[in-house]
């Protein structure tokens, strides 16, 4: 066969770097994962603890209880906020990581179509070889009888 192809150190290097970001991106899509989680237990917790108020108001419970609901729903509100602002960091984040894996990704596939191109040349120069030995060989085997 002819030459090995002579960008194949660079595609095995931009196959790395797709695993790599590959990898990278992954892990960004679990801490959202995680994140979101957080944020809706979270949210569940303020309702939860919205419904007992109610239930509180509605039984006639102490002020002072009613007052300490209040202060933890304060609370639990701007703790959500933060979490809410957190989560819209690492989407925004994870996308990047996104469009980083897509560009290694075509990045490896200019590569690859590079290595096709070539193996298909390879393969029609010995198609081509081989027809002209062939061809060659029933000139002389012609020549000979005649």
């Amino acid at each position: 066969m002819g030459r090995a192809f002579k960008f194949e150190a660079v595609l095995n290097q931009r196959q790395h770097r797709e695993e790599s970001a590959r990898k990278v991106f992954a892990a960004a899509a679990r801490e959202l994962g995680k994140a979101q989680q957080v944020l809706a237990e979270m949210e569940n917790n303020r309702d939860q603890c919205r419904r007992d108020l109610r239930h509180k108001q509605e039984k006639g419970g102490y002020a002072m209880e009613i007052i300490l609901y209040a202060r933890y729903l304060g609370r639990l509100d701007l703790e959500i906020k933060d979490q809410q602002d957190r989560v819209a960091g690492m989407a925004e984040e994870k996308e990047k990581k996104r469009q980083e894996l897509m560009t290694t990704l075509k990045d490896r596939k200019v590569i690859e179509k590079l290595k096709e191109r070539h193996l298909a040349d390879l393969e029609k120069k010995e198609r081509d070889l081989e027809q002209k030995l062939l061809n060659d060989a029933a000139i002389s085997r012609y020549q000979r009888k005649y």
